[in-house]
C-alpha cells in the first residue's frame, strides 16, 4: 500500500510531463510545416564594415523589424570567417512580392547604402521548387 501511494503521484507527474512534452512536440511540428511551405532565399554581398553591418541587424528598429513588414518571417545574417566583409542572409519569405517591392524599393535602397551593402557584389538565391 505504501508503494502505490507513492506511485501514484509519481504516474500522475510522469503524465503531467508527457502531455507537456506531446503539446511541445506539436508545437514544432507545427512550425516545421509552416517554415518548409514558405520559400527560401540566400542573398550574399560584402559591405563595406562588416560591425556597421551587424549592427543594423540588432536592437530595437533593426532591420529585421524592416523585413518582417515586408513579408520576411525570419532572417539569419552571416559572415564569411575568413573575410567578414563578405556578408549575407538566409529569409524565410511569407510574401516574396512584399519582400521584393521593399528591396527595390527606395527604402529598401536607401537601408542597404546606409548599412554600407555593395550593390554590385549582391547575389539572390531562390529556394529551387
Amino acid at each position: 500500500m505504501k508503494r502505490l501511494k507513492l506511485l501514484l503521484p509519481l504516474a500522475f507527474v510522469a503524465l503531467a510531463f508527457s502531455q507537456l512534452t506531446a503539446a511541445e512536440h506539436h508545437e514544432k511540428e507545427a512550425m516545421k510545416e509552416k517554415m518548409a511551405s514558405m520559400t527560401h532565399l540566400v542573398i550574399t554581398h560584402e559591405v563595406e564594415d562588416a560591425g556597421h553591418w551587424l549592427a543594423a541587424w540588432q536592437g530595437e528598429d533593426s532591420r529585421h523589424e524592416l523585413f518582417k513588414a515586408n513579408g520576411a518571417a525570419h532572417v539569419h545574417t552571416l559572415q564569411d570567417p575568413d573575410n567578414p566583409n563578405i556578408t549575407g542572409l538566409i529569409i524565410a519569405v511569407t510574401d516574396m512580392d512584399a519582400l521584393m517591392a521593399m528591396l527595390e524599393s527606395e527604402e529598401g535602397q536607401a537601408a542597404a547604402a546606409e548599412d554600407g551593402v555593395m550593390p554590385e557584389t549582391m547575389k539572390m538565391l531562390i529556394q529551387a521548387q
